[in-house]
């Protein structure tokens, strides 16, 4: 009795996984037909019973099905893809190399229409949705290590699903989930060549208050990008902000005292003391300048004209040579609009503030013209970092021949300004 019980089980399995084989083959023949509702039933019964829930050829038809209907327009925007998504993946989860043309076909198909998602909801700062659609996106191309698909093109998209996946994690103002979207965009072959991110990091560890993971982002992203000044002034920001800025300026000092002949560290001593003399308030605006102006600007003066002299072809150095001088011409000019009577005493005090001025611009222009004479020939090479030094050049240049009356030459370089793409 009992083994003829056995056996009559047995028979039981055999006639259950028949009938589950015969419903994937019912959901494929409902297919052609696009008897989708019908496709569905048949389908889900084979991916829920025992004997066929782990059969890769159950999940692959059922991708199939959901990918067509994404496909059909009478089921546009139904989100249909993401049903496909997650059929695909148990595919790769049963057996990686299952019919591993078509589900690779039906992934990046799907990756690509949850990135347009992605855009969609980040566009209308949907921070959830872009998230999770991008997401989608980014875990795809991920697969066995981001080996799975050769394609370039995927890369590419694959990127930029990175950016929105950590950017709409941080506007949404849930760190835990920006850092590591943010962390992995930083290493990103495609998009990691940005200091922005880098910033976005530190900012995040400054909102957890981890200090030192802070600091660490902050020289990681000066040892990578040593020319950009949003990236110098984040440093002393950050040594400002934790009332260590003597800790700063001395490690810079120290620095210079040892390697005098080094041309780096005259440079970032000369900057730390320009941006000491230009402070700026928490939005960004101009701060009041401090007591000791006129002491730190002769400091950086001086600090700048040492890397000059110790690598005279170095633009960024001259960029910033002469941003020291145009800064403070832009301040006299503040002081000239505050000159409101028209006193002889009046006109005595804005014509002296006008040759001050007009000196300012004399020692600025050098250097500006040195980046501007030096860059024009390479503009179409120049990373993000040069070309804003490059606008940002000709842009000063401009407003000196304005200020000068030059106003044909002002128009002449309004026209370079406007040509940068």
């Amino acid at each position: 009795m009992k083994n003829a019980l056995l056996v009559l089980a047995a028979t039981l399995t055999i006639t259950a996984g028949y009938a589950q084989k015969k419903n994937i083959q019912s959901a494929r023949n409902s297919l052609k037909y696009k008897e989708y509702s019908e496709a569905i039933k048949y389908i889900d019964m084979a991916t829920s019973d025992p004997s066929t829930k782990d059969d890769p050829k159950a999940w692959v038809v059922r991708g199939t099905i959901y990918l067509s209907m994404d496909q059909d327009p009478g089921y546009a925007d139904k989100g249909h893809y993401k049903d496909a998504i997650a059929s695909y993946m148990k595919v790769i989860e049963l057996d990686p190399k299952h019919e591993a043309e078509a589900v690779n076909s039906g992934l990046i198909y799907s990756a690509y229409k949850s990135y347009n998602s992605a855009v969609v909801s980040y566009n209308a700062k949907k921070w959830d949705e872009a998230y999770e659609s991008a997401k989608l996106t980014v875990d795809i191309h991920d697969l066995d290590g981001g080996k799975r698909f050769k394609n370039p093109g995927f890369d590419t998209v694959a990127a930029g699903a990175l950016v929105i996946q950590a950017y709409s994690a941080f506007y949404d103002s849930k760190p835990d989930k920006a850092l590591p979207a943010l962390e992995a965009l930083k290493n990103n072959p495609i998009e990691g060549n940005n200091a922005n991110t880098y910033l976005i990091i530190a900012d995040v560890y400054q909102k957890k208050g981890n200090q030192a993971k802070e600091l660490a982002t902050i020289e990681e992203a000066k040892a990578k990008f040593p020319n950009n000044p949003n990236v110098r002034n984040e440093e002393l920001n950050f040594y400002i902000r934790t009332k260590q800025q003597d800790k700063l300026i001395k490690k810079l000092e120290d620095a210079v005292s040892a390697e005098p002949g080094n041309a780096v560290y005259q440079y970032n001593l000369a900057n730390a003391y320009t941006n000491m003399a230009f402070p700026k308030k928490s939005d960004g605006k101009a701060d009041t300048p401090p007591p000791n102006y006129t002491e730190l600007i002769a400091k950086a003066e001086k600090g700048f004209e040492q890397a000059i002299a110790l690598d005279p072809e170095n633009v960024g150095y001259h960029y910033d040579m002469g941003v020291l001088f145009f800064n403070q011409a832009s301040q006299v000019t503040e002081q000239m609009n505050e000159v409101t009577g028209t006193s002889a005493e009046d006109d005595k005090k804005y014509n002296e503030l006008k040759k001050i001025r007009e000196g300012l611009f004399t020692k600025a222009f050098p250097h500006l013209e040195k980046v501007y004479t030096t860059y024009e020939p390479k503009l179409n090479s120049l990373d993000e970092d040069n070309k804003f030094i490059y606008k940002s050049s000709i842009a000063a240049m401009r407003e000196i021949y304005a200020r000068q009356n030059k106003l044909d030459k002002a128009a002449e370089l309004k026209k370079k300004f406007d040509a940068v793409k």
